[in-house]
């Protein structure tokens, strides 16, 4: 099996983007709520970040499972531990905490080792699939979400990344054009109002 395309990848995943994104964004800022309520009621931090990473993973397979469940072009396999979703027909992806090589981190199980490795086969999927990983990257205080890639990997290697960047606000960049103040009179125009001192007579008044 060849190693996933870098630009063939990018052209299948692009429609789906911002949902891929948000599924991520959305269990971390859930990850984010639970971390305050626990300070909020004299709880600790949590003290190993597998925790973290467990719980975020956790509400990103609520949030995939739901939103890609009923997508069209989107096929969905739900395993014992993990989930993977297979873009039509041509990509297959499951999400992972990167590590500092932006390499998702498994335990080194026969099925991992078959998504790892560019020429390793999935069970059940086509021989020609590509296999990438959507990586989530935090901070080192796990106080922020840095990036969202999608990546492919062969073993330890990584090969290429791509960033799935969030989606401008809605009117971020609209210029807003104002109505132009009319233009004042010239000295010169003949309509043109002027006071007159009190007591001035008007042209051609009492002659």
């Amino acid at each position: 099996m060849p190693a996933p395309n870098k630009e063939e990848v990018h052209a299948v995943l692009e429609p789906y983007h911002s949902k891929i994104r948000s599924v991520v964004v959305n269990a971390w800022e859930e990850w984010r709520t639970v971390s305050a309520l626990r300070a909020q009621n004299g709880l600790a931090p949590v003290l190993y970040s597998r925790t973290v990473s467990n719980d975020v993973f956790d509400a990103i397979a609520r949030g995939g499972i739901s939103t890609f469940a009923i997508e069209p072009g989107v096929n969905l396999k739900i395993e014992t531990q993990t989930f993977k979703l297979f873009f039509k027909g041509k990509v297959c992806a499951r999400f992972k905490r990167g590590n500092e090589n932006k390499l998702g981190q498994n335990i080194p199980t026969q099925a991992a080792i078959a998504f790892e490795e560019a020429d390793g086969e999935l069970a059940g999927f086509p021989a020609h699939t590509a296999k990438v990983e959507i990586i989530w990257l935090a901070n080192d205080l796990n106080t922020r979400l840095e990036s969202v890639l999608v990546v492919a990997r062969d073993g330890d290697r990584l090969l290429w990344e791509y960033e799935i960047e969030a989606t401008p606000a809605a009117g971020a960049g609209t210029i807003i054009t104002f109505p132009k103040p009319p233009t004042p009179p010239s000295d010169d125009d003949e309509n043109l109002i002027t006071p007159k001192a009190p007591g001035t007579k008007k042209t051609g008044e009492g002659e």
